[in-house]
């Protein structure tokens, strides 16, 4: 038969002939699409993951009932600066044979010491007898995205051989949410409360100092500790007194730590501090 005839006999076919193809049609047109809705929706198939409202946040994964979680910050190392003042040929303040700068390292070695042992990571500016700048100092420090810094020093004022005791220098804190919880003049308050504790000096109280290179140029919180007069002769005594710079080193570390508690750091499952940043 020709196609021409086939045509002409397909024409002729009955009302209900036809009307019982065009139902079958619908039927296979809306069992195909309805097949190919659940194609798209199969797990493996990311076609229905549209930039939407109940998108996946970036970064988070998002849970069974459709909402999302932000993915869970990494633990950060705590690492403390530790910077004896002076060095080299700076000699700090002098009194006799007794100088600064020797204090100050023997002091901050052994804070290093301590902190060492409680398992604080600890990084010094200088731990031999050597002359920095003070501004590398901080650079540093801001390098190594440092936790706290802690500058040690001892004070000295010629002309009034009278005044004594201890003080520790902040820097006014910049707005910066993540020490929201620690900054330069919290660091401070802590530092001087220990120190007095241990030390028994003249408390001086904690001193604005803005001008200063190694707290100005640090982005975290970090403080001057002066622990006495070198220019008076009874803090003079004590300086030179090796079991009271052990004092002053114990009374530092005890600072540290509680900055860091204050701080929600914690140890890790190897006796580290870390600490989560907000």
């Amino acid at each position: 038969m020709s196609l021409k005839n086939l045509i002409k006999k397909i024409l002729r076919l009955p009302l209900k002939i036809w009307i019982i193809f065009f139902v079958l049609a619908v039927a296979v047109a809306i069992g195909v699409g309805v097949n190919c809705d659940k194609t798209k929706r199969e797990p493996g198939n990311s076609d229905h993951l549209t930039n939407n409202n109940n998108n996946i946040d970036a970064g988070g994964v998002e849970d069974s009932d459709g909402t999302g979680h932000q993915e869970e910050k990494k633990p950060k190392e705590v690492i403390v600066v530790i910077d004896p003042g002076h060095g080299g040929e700076d000699l700090g303040a002098c009194n006799g044979t007794l100088c600064e700068k020797d204090i100050n390292l023997d002091i901050s070695l052994q804070l290093g010491e301590i902190l060492d042992e409680l398992g604080v990571s600890v990084v010094y500016t200088r731990d031999t007898d050597v002359f920095i700048d003070p501004a590398p100092r901080a650079d540093f420090a801001n390098e190594l995205d440092a936790t706290l810094f802690i500058s040690v020093h001892s004070n000295s004022i010629e002309d009034y051989p009278d005044y004594r005791g201890t003080e520790t220098l902040y820097c006014p804190p910049p707005e910066n949410p993540r020490y929201s919880k620690m900054n330069g003049k919290k660091l401070a308050l802590i530092v001087q409360k220990e120190l007095i504790k241990a030390l028994g000096t003249v408390d001086n109280g904690i001193i604005e100092r803005p001008n200063l290179a190694v707290l100005r140029r640090t982005k975290m919180p970090a403080i001057i500790a002066e622990i006495a007069y070198i220019s008076n002769s009874s803090d003079k005594a004590k300086l030179a007194d090796a079991s009271f710079r052990k004092k002053a080193a114990t009374a530092l570390a005890d600072a540290v730590v509680k900055a860091l508690d204050e701080m929600g750091a914690v140890k890790d499952e190897k006796g580290a501090f870390v600490i989560i940043e907000d």
